[in-house]
C-alpha cells in the first residue's frame, strides 16, 4: 500500500514538473530564432557599404577630371616698348621722373608675371628687352617675335606697354585698394584681326568679372596715323595689353598682374571658374 501510495506522488510530481522542464529545453531556441532575425535586418547597411565604395569611385573621377582642366596653357610676353616707364616708380628709386627709363620700366615687372602666370597654370616665355633692339619700333621687334613662334605654340601671346594717360584714367579705387586698369588694344589691318578681337574681347570681359571696371575695354585700331598691325598678324591669339599709366605704382601694377594672370586662366579653365 506504501509502495502504491509513493508511485502515485512520483507520478504526480512529474506531471507537475514536466511543463517546466519542456519549457527549459526549448527556451535556448528562441534566442537563435532572435539572432536570425537580426541577421536578416542587418542586411540593408551592406547596401550602404557598397554605395560608399561607389561615391568613391566617382570622387575619384572628378578629381581626374580637375587635373585634366588644370593642364597647364604656354603665355608669349614681349614689350615692344620696352623703356616705357612709370613715374612713381622712378621717384622711389631717386631717379629724374620721366616717362622712359633704360632700366626701371615695364620690363622690370617680369618676374611678377611669371610667377602669378605659374600660380595660375600658364607657363610662360618672356622675351628679354636686349634682343629688341630699337625697342619703340614694331618692325624692330617683328624678327624675334616670329622665331619664337615658329619654334613653339602659345596659346595667348601678350605684348605689354604702359599706356600714357595719367591717373584719372589708369587708376582703378576698390574700397582701400587701388588698381592699374587694363586696355586692350587690336590692330584691324591683317587677317587675323577678327581672332584677336574676340581673344580680346572674352579677357575684358574675364578681368571685369573679377573687378569691375579694371578692364578699360577693347579698341580696335586701324587707318591713318596708327599702325593697324602691331604684329599681331602673326598669330590669332595675340593682343597688345595698355597696363596702367604714367602715374600708376608699382604697388597697383603688381596688384593688376595678379588679375590679369587670373583672368587669362579663366579664359581657358571657364569649367572650373566660379
Amino acid at each position: 500500500m506504501a509502495k502504491s501510495l509513493k508511485n502515485v506522488v512520483s507520478i504526480l510530481l512529474l506531471l507537475f514538473l514536466a511543463p517546466i522542464i519542456i519549457a527549459t529545453v526549448q527556451t535556448p531556441l528562441f534566442p537563435q530564432q532572435k539572432l536570425q532575425t537580426a541577421t536578416e535586418q542587418e542586411a540593408p547597411p551592406k547596401e550602404e557599404s557598397k554605395t560608399a565604395v561607389v561615391y568613391a569611385a566617382q570622387l575619384d573621377t572628378k578629381t581626374a577630371a580637375v587635373s585634366e582642366i588644370l593642364e597647364p596653357k604656354k603665355a608669349f610676353v614681349y614689350f615692344t616698348h620696352s623703356q616705357e616707364a612709370f613715374k612713381p616708380m622712378l621717384a622711389a628709386k631717386g631717379d629724374k621722373i620721366a616717362t622712359y627709363h633704360p632700366e626701371n620700366n615695364i620690363t622690370s615687372f617680369q618676374e611678377q608675371i611669371t610667377s602669378q602666370f605659374a600660380f595660375h597654370q600658364l607657363e610662360t616665355d618672356i622675351l628679354g628687352p636686349e634682343t629688341t633692339g630699337d625697342a619703340r619700333q614694331y618692325n624692330s621687334i617683328r624678327p624675334f617675335v616670329q622665331e619664337a613662334l615658329a619654334h613653339d605654340e602659345y596659346d595667348i601671346v601678350l605684348d605689354l606697354h604702359r599706356d600714357a594717360v595719367k591717373a584719372d584714367i589708369a587708376t582703378l579705387q576698390v574700397g582701400d585698394e587701388s588698381y592699374a586698369k587694363i586696355y586692350i588694344v587690336v590692330g584691324g589691318e591683317h587677317a587675323n584681326h577678327k581672332w584677336n578681337e574676340q581673344l580680346a574681347n572674352n579677357l575684358s570681359i574675364q578681368l571685369n568679372k573679377l573687378v569691375p571696371g579694371i578692364s578699360r575695354g577693347v579698341v580696335v585700331k586701324s587707318g591713318k596715323g596708327v599702325n593697324g598691325v602691331y604684329n599681331q598678324d602673326l598669330s590669332k591669339n595675340a593682343i597688345l595689353i595698355e597696363l596702367g599709366g604714367i602715374d600708376s605704382t608699382e604697388v597697383e601694377v603688381n596688384r593688376t598682374i595678379a588679375i590679369l594672370a587670373k583672368a587669362v586662366s579663366n579664359l581657358f579653365h571657364q569649367q572650373i571658374t566660379s
